[in-house]
């Protein structure tokens, strides 16, 4: 598969991921943007000595990134192409999607890579604030450089409910902490990618 061959998949995730693009191809060509932003943050990471990561945990974060999502094959379509604000009931449905999304990949992974992909999959929506849908704190940091890189696209482009924001606008609410709290560091890096971007 073009957009996934950088990326080792069993034939089943594969399938998975192939399926999410027909069933949502918002939701899909989302996560394959993230991960781009995943991987260029990494390298930025990396180069400043923020992180070590090797080539094979980096291949094992973009892996997670892509399949962040993947949880919402598993959610109705109609919930996730609503263009008006979800009812309680299916915000709920909505944070199921962590979970739904570990159950369908975490017996098609390396040993290697199972950790990190199972992590970024599960708690992509937990802040160091502890206001994520777990309300986790400890995270680990290749979860954080995934989910600032989530947050910032799904800000930045058009949802079925809003147009995106422009990069500005973008960096100003995660600054502010209207997605949750992020380390300022990566904040920072995201700064730096933001910039590459067209305001609109």
């Amino acid at each position: 598969m073009e957009e996934t061959r950088m990326i080792r998949m069993s034939e089943k995730l594969d399938a998975l991921f192939k399926e999410l693009k027909v069933a949502s191809a918002d939701t899909f060509f989302h996560s394959l943007r993230v991960k781009n932003l995943t991987a260029e943050m990494l390298g930025m990471t990396n180069a400043s000595g923020t992180t070590a990561y090797t080539p094979e945990e980096v291949d094992a974060i973009c892996k997670g990134a892509l399949l962040h999502d993947i949880g919402k094959l598993f959610i109705t379509n109609f919930i996730l192409t609503k263009e008006t604000y979800l009812t309680p009931e299916e915000k709920a449905r909505i944070r199921e999607h962590p979970a739904l999304g570990l159950e369908a990949i975490r017996g098609e992974l390396a040993r290697d890579e199972y950790e990190m992909v199972t992590d970024i999959c599960l708690m992509h929506h937990e802040r160091i604030d502890g206001s994520g849908y777990m309300g986790k704190t400890e995270i680990p940091m290749y979860v954080q450089i995934v989910s600032i890189c989530d947050v910032f696209d799904a800000l930045y482009s058009d949802r079925v409910y809003r147009e995106g924001f422009g990069a500005k606008k973008s960096m100003e609410l995660i600054e502010e902490g209207a997605c949750g709290a992020f380390h300022e560091e990566l904040i920072g890096y995201m700064r730096q990618i933001a910039a590459t971007f067209r305001d609109k």
